[in-house]
């Protein structure tokens, strides 16, 4: 009497344009979440200012984003199934997008200073488990990922800049709310193009 042996089927494979598609959207989460942290250094004065912060404390919001940002990107998990890394990361842009608004209303210079450490958790996680996708959905022989995660601080450092020139136009709460728009894109493409599985 013999007994019979299931394997277990072979992971599907996604398609190169599949990949190509969540790469590139992880990437632009990404780029927004370090955009997030560009716009907080180049307009935590401005926003101090209008509240009438004292001198020594009109970089607060920008240290505030930073403890935030090296918390959350030290402590998420880098390993795991993607489809944790999908709700992780889609959960983390929609909490930028929510914490990025906090800070365009906020209605006091504490409350912006603490809007602005939450947004660095946000932006922290969002950065960790986009790296993780990119590593993990392999574009390329690999080196697209990281070309890709450098092409996305680039991004999002020229958004800062780019923040810089919006700052006469909109105000420091206006360029806040476009940050807002990013983040909401983010939130919803990263979702949708990273697997469940894998």
């Amino acid at each position: 009497m013999t007994a019979t042996v299931e394997t277990p089927a072979p992971a599907r494979r996604r398609s190169a344009p599949r990949r190509w598609a969540t790469a590139l959207w992880a990437a632009y989460a990404q780029a927004v979440a370090f955009a997030s942290g560009a716009v907080t250094a180049f307009l935590a004065a401005d926003a101090a200012a209008q509240f009438h912060a004292a001198a020594g404390t009109r970089l607060w919001p920008l240290g505030a984003f930073a403890i935030g940002f090296t918390l959350a990107a030290c402590t998420t998990g880098r390993t795991g199934p993607l489809g944790r890394a999908r709700a992780v990361g889609g959960a983390g842009a929609g909490a930028l997008a929510l914490l990025a608004l906090a800070a365009a209303l906020a209605p006091g210079f504490a409350f912006a200073v603490a809007a602005c450490g939450l947004l660095g958790v946000a932006a922290g996680t969002v950065v960790a488990v986009s790296g993780r996708v990119l590593a993990a959905v392999e574009v390329g022989d690999g080196s697209a990922s990281v070309a890709l995660s450098a092409a996305a601080l680039l991004a999002g450092v020229a958004a800062g800049v780019l923040a810089l020139l919006a700052l006469p136009l909109y105000g420091w709460r206006g360029v806040f709310g476009l940050l807002v728009v990013a983040a909401v894109l983010a939130a919803w493409k990263f979702a949708e193009h990273v697997p469940n599985d894998t």
